[in-house]
């Protein structure tokens, strides 16, 4: 068991404000399902819907969400396990190193932070709201925080590191 005493915690919040990959094509994935009654239609416009801008799609979202877990598996080569709340439906199949044995993908990180939280060196936690659909629930914000052991310097360092690409995917601290 490891020493919570010495666990330090870094924390950052952005909101998505444009389009992550400008002057790129972007098609739009989402689908609708089929109505075909009256009562189709009643039901799909009682959906609760947000009033938040529509900036990504699936594919895009797996790409930012990829080049994080990347990132952050460069910077902590060793003992990093990488919590990611995402939204289902995907609407496509995840990037392979989405699906690494350090990666859990959930819809709920809070008991799973509550559990390993100081039990492990690194815990990499992405708290993802960014919208890929009007169905989708949020306001396109993105919260990453590390609990970490060990020298907290170089840790800030690899943290300051991991999130400074964000800008320009168009997330912006808030």
């Amino acid at each position: 068991m490891s020493d919570e005493s010495r666990l330090t915690e870094q924390h950052f919040s952005g909101v998505l404000t444009r389009v992550p990959f400008k002057g790129a094509l972007s098609a739009a994935l989402a689908r609708y399902m089929p109505l075909e009654s009256e009562n189709d239609f009643e039901v799909f416009a009682e959906l609760p819907a947000s009033d938040a801008p529509i900036f990504l799609n699936f594919t895009e979202h797996y790409q930012i969400l990829d080049a994080l877990v990347k990132f952050a598996n460069q910077l902590w080569s060793e003992d990093l396990c990488i919590l990611i709340r995402l939204s289902m439906p995907g609407g496509m199949r995840l990037p392979a190193d989405l699906l690494q044995a350090n990666v859990l993908l959930m819809q709920d990180v809070a008991p799973e932070v509550a559990r390993l939280k100081g039990q492990v060196a690194h815990l990499l936690v992405i708290d993802d709201h960014l919208l890929r659909y009007q169905l989708e629930q949020g306001h396109n914000q993105m919260r990453i925080s590390l609990y970490s052991q060990g020298d907290k310097g170089i840790n800030q360092r690899r943290f300051a590191q991991l999130i400074a690409p964000l800008a320009d995917y168009g997330i912006e601290p808030i």
